[in-house]
């Protein structure tokens, strides 16, 4: 049997090292990259209308009046008078209303720029950040805290993992 100092007010293993909150940072970057991906919508480009160009340090930037599938409306700027055609699927990354008018952000799917927390966003803080998913996962899952505890939390994790993986695959956009 493991000894272990006993269980916290959630019902977890105490942890004298601290690791609980930096596992509960990892959550909460977790669930604002989740929601930052829920947030962006994609659709597809209905119409487009040359506006013009304009400069702007140093660069010239080609504006288009767009209007996409999902009803919205608004200015799209680019760095090419190509990069937008009718029919491109896109992600909005932003709609807003100016002073000018409606501005859209717009992306091609799969292109967001990706997670760009305090540790900069790199393949190993994304990673770590879905590890810590995991484990989270499998730790509210493993019950009891006995002999067996560290392996069963290893093996839920990778179910998580795995079944993430697949609903990924379902899931259309």
């Amino acid at each position: 049997m493991k000894h272990h100092l006993g269980l916290d007010e959630d019902g977890y293993p105490v942890d004298p090292f601290g690791m609980r909150d930096a596992f509960d940072t990892l959550c909460t970057e977790a669930d604002n990259l989740i929601q930052k991906h829920k947030t962006m919508e994609q659709t597809k480009i209905q119409n487009l209308t040359p506006q013009g160009s304009f400069e702007s340090n140093g660069k010239t930037f080609y504006k288009f009046d767009c209007i996409l599938e999902n009803g919205q409306i608004g200015e799209v700027n680019a760095l090419s008078p190509d990069k937008w055609s009718v029919g491109d699927e896109v992600v909005v990354k932003e709609h807003q209303s100016t002073k000018w008018g409606p501005r859209l952000k717009l992306d091609k799917p799969g292109f967001s720029g990706g997670f760009t927390g305090k540790s900069g966003g790199n393949d190993d803080t994304t990673k770590g950040i879905i590890a810590s998913w995991a484990v989270g996962c499998a730790m509210a899952s493993a019950g009891a805290y006995d002999d067996s505890y560290d392996q069963r939390v290893l093996h839920l994790a990778r179910i998580a993992l795995q079944a993430r993986d697949l609903i990924k695959k379902e899931v259309q956009p």
